[in-house]
């Protein structure tokens, strides 16, 4: 039997919920922290789309070099425009086998060459004679204040690889 009763036999059931002064304290903590936050989760995005984008370069250079082996003919990667700041093309002749769209806002690439071509032995070769194909290196920048620069260094066999830091 309950100890509180409106006088008429039926019980009282506590209140339940949250006060206006509870709620009002939790809405200013999570403000706090958010802002707290902030600038640190900015930092993290801007490294992931640096890494996202030299992972997506490592891969479409693996996959032209792969397809030029198995299909025993050329296979190139070429810029989309006039830099691989607006996206790139993975290309056996003519037949454009993947397109990768323009980089998220904010990253920059710097590029040793305007395309490269893997020969049928998947080496590397390049369209521009006065370019070293043993030193191809893009170098992947954010425009977002403490992300670091990423690298990704291509070797004359063909295999590629990124790094953090300069080239």
């Amino acid at each position: 039997m309950n100890s509180r009763s409106n006088g008429f036999g039926v019980g009282i059931r506590p209140a339940r919920g949250f006060t206006l002064v509870e709620l009002m304290v939790v809405i200013a903590m999570v403000a706090i922290l958010s802002a707290i936050a902030a600038p640190n989760f900015t930092s993290f995005i801007g490294t992931m789309n640096s890494k996202a984008a030299s992972m997506d370069l490592i891969g479409d250079l693996a996959f032209a070099r792969s397809e030029s082996l198995k299909r025993n003919a050329s296979a190139s990667i070429v810029p989309l425009g006039s830099t691989w700041n607006s996206g790139w093309e993975v290309r056996l002749g003519t037949v454009v086998l993947r397109n990768r769209s323009e980089l998220k806002s904010g990253l920059t690439i710097n590029a040793p060459s305007a395309g490269i071509v893997f020969l049928s032995n998947g080496r590397v070769s390049v369209a521009n004679a006065d370019v070293d194909t043993s030193n191809l290196a893009w170098t992947i920048t954010s425009s977002v204040s403490g992300v670091p620069q990423r690298c990704v260094v291509m070797l004359p066999s063909g295999s590629a690889r990124a790094k953090m830091g300069a080239c």
